[in-house]
C-alpha cells in the first residue's frame, strides 16, 4: 500500500508532483554541464596542444588556438548559466544557436577544401559537428521540458 502511496506522489514523467522548476530544468543543467565540461577539455586540448594538434588533424595551429580561447568562454558561461538556482534561459538558447553553428561550420571545414585535412582530422572534425548536435538537442528537450 505504501508503494502506491508513493507511485501517487508521482508526474507521468518520473518526478515527483512537487519537483517544481528545480526538477523540470534537470536536464537542461545537465545538458548545459556536459557541453561545458566537453567544451572545457577541448578548449585545454586545443590551447595547450594546437601544434600537435596541427600535424595530426592536417589543420592549422591558429584554428586551434581560436577554438581553445573561444572555447573556454563558452565552457564557463554554460557552467555558470547550469549552476545558478534556476538556469540562465538566454544562455541555454544561446547554446542551442551556437551548437547549431558550429556543426555547420564543422561540415564547411570538411566539405571546403581551405586545408589539407588529414584522415584523422576528417574522423575528428566530424565527431565534433555529431557532438555538438547532440548537445542542441539535448538543450533543446531541456528547453522544452522546463518551459511545460
Amino acid at each position: 500500500m505504501t508503494d502506491m502511496v508513493a507511485r501517487d506522489d508521482m508526474r507521468a514523467d518520473g518526478l515527483s508532483k512537487g519537483a517544481g522548476t528545480a526538477g523540470s530544468e534537470a536536464v537542461l543543467r545537465l545538458a548545459l554541464k556536459l557541453d561545458g565540461a566537453v567544451s572545457g577539455l577541448v578548449a585545454a586540448l586545443s590551447l595547450l596542444g594546437a601544434r600537435m594538434l596541427d600535424e595530426a588533424l592536417g589543420l592549422p595551429a591558429w584554428l586551434h588556438w581560436g577554438q581553445g580561447a573561444f572555447l573556454a568562454v563558452y565552457a564557463a558561461a554554460l557552467w555558470y548559466g547550469a549552476t545558478r538556482q534556476t538556469v540562465v534561459r538566454p544562455i541555454a538558447v544561446a547554446a542551442v544557436v551556437l551548437n547549431v553553428v558550429w556543426a555547420l561550420g564543422c561540415a564547411a571545414l570538411l566539405t571546403a577544401g581551405w586545408f589539407a585535412i588529414t584522415t584523422l582530422g576528417v574522423c575528428y572534425v566530424g565527431f565534433i559537428g555529431v557532438a555538438v548536435l547532440v548537445f542542441a538537442s539535448l538543450q533543446v528537450a531541456g528547453l522544452r521540458r522546463a518551459a511545460a
